[in-house]
């Protein structure tokens, strides 16, 4: 709505594989020839009218949103997709950025996701970008509902008008748009963003820098069972969000996310999951083997292959498996790797056994 406002344009790009909430013009699936179409039933064929879906990271996508550039409000962007964390295409970034200030198009990125998470200053610091409007929500409320609009000046003088003085006979200096909602500050979602924005103030990027150290571990021994297990699983992750990928189809192969629940770890099915500093290293040690014994429980009731025969890696003491770990040994006496726990300041968390 503020693009459109801003530019006098009505057409938005958005990415295949991008999630931007439930919303029914963002709820889209693109055809093979990038015709849009409702993404579920009971939205109507009209609300895709406006909205092109291109494929991600791609020179043909930048291309047809040169050619069509006139007609471009925006282009909506989630920079890291939550249901693709191994796809982190910096240069179609900066190249988009790029044809967008070049076009005159609203460049937004949705941070809701990775706001926060991969570093103080999200994506944009990570990446060296700067948006025009961006979205975050999520960890910026501590657990409580709430959303967050930031952008250029330019662009939200939409919701207010620009520069004007209440009691004179000033007036406001540009178009504005409506701008509304139930939970618009409220008092409570607010105190619990203004708790979490001054605790990652004081931990500073280390808290990033850790939670995603302890992540990469905890991968990194996920798939080391999958691969001494032989099974056709895959663990990706960004920051510290991580996702199980099945690398073939097998019909029973969801009873993974059951057999987890019987265990007492709760992952729901094809859902991007989150490490946080309230994890112990308990907890990712409960988690590891879980997931363990979850998959061989699979495989010896035959719903999954066993592709090779079960291994015991060699442990090599020179190749840590995230960077700065630091070797020591497990409560057996047995070697393993450790990195700063995020949860316990000055403690150590272990990563790969």
């Amino acid at each position: 709505r503020i693009a459109r406002t801003t530019t006098g344009r009505t057409l938005v790009v958005a990415f295949a594989g991008s999630y931007h909430g439930i919303f029914d013009e963002v709820s889209v699936r693109a055809t093979q020839r990038q015709r849009p179409v409702p993404g579920a039933p009971g939205i109507l064929p009209n609300t895709t009218e406006n909205i092109i879906v291109l494929d991600y990271g791609t020179p043909e996508s930048l291309e047809i949103i040169r050619s069509r550039a006139d007609e471009i409000a925006a282009v909506l962007i989630e920079p890291v997709q939550s249901r693709r964390p191994d796809f982190q295409p910096r240069e179609f970034l900066h190249a988009l950025r790029g044809l967008c200030t070049e076009q005159g198009i609203v460049f937004i990125l949705d941070e809701v996701i990775t706001g926060f998470r991969c570093a103080p200053g999200g994506i944009q610091e990570l990446f060296d970008l700067r948006a025009d409007l961006c979205t975050y929500g999520k960890v910026i409320g501590g657990g409580f509902p709430i959303g967050v609009i930031a952008g250029t000046r330019e662009c939200m003088d939409a919701l207010d008008g620009g520069w004007w003085d209440y009691g004179d006979h000033s007036a406001p200096t540009v178009g504005v748009t409506y701008f509304a909602g139930t939970f618009v500050r409220h008092p409570l979602a607010l105190a619990a963003a203004k708790a979490s924005l001054l605790h990652l103030q004081q931990a500073g990027p280390a808290l990033q820098h850790q939670l995603g150290a302890l992540t990469a571990g905890m991968v990194a021994e996920l798939n080391g069972i999958c691969h001494r297990l032989g099974a056709p699983i895959e663990v990706r992750s960004f920051a510290s969000v991580w996702k199980i990928f099945f690398t073939e189809d097998h019909p029973l192969q969801d009873l993974l996310f059951a057999m987890l629940r019987d265990r007492g770890v709760h992952i729901i099915e094809h859902f991007p999951c989150f490490l946080t500093t309230a994890h112990t290293a308990a907890d990712i040690v409960r988690i590891t083997e879980a997931f363990g014994a979850a998959v061989a429980e699979l495989q010896d009731s035959e719903f999954l292959p066993r592709r090779v025969a079960v291994t015991t890696l060699a442990f090599d003491a020179a190749t840590p498996p995230v960077p700065g770990a630091r070797l020591g040994k497990d409560p057996q006496g047995n070697p393993a790797w450790f990195v700063p726990d995020a949860a316990s300041p000055g403690k150590f968390a272990r990563v790969l056994a």
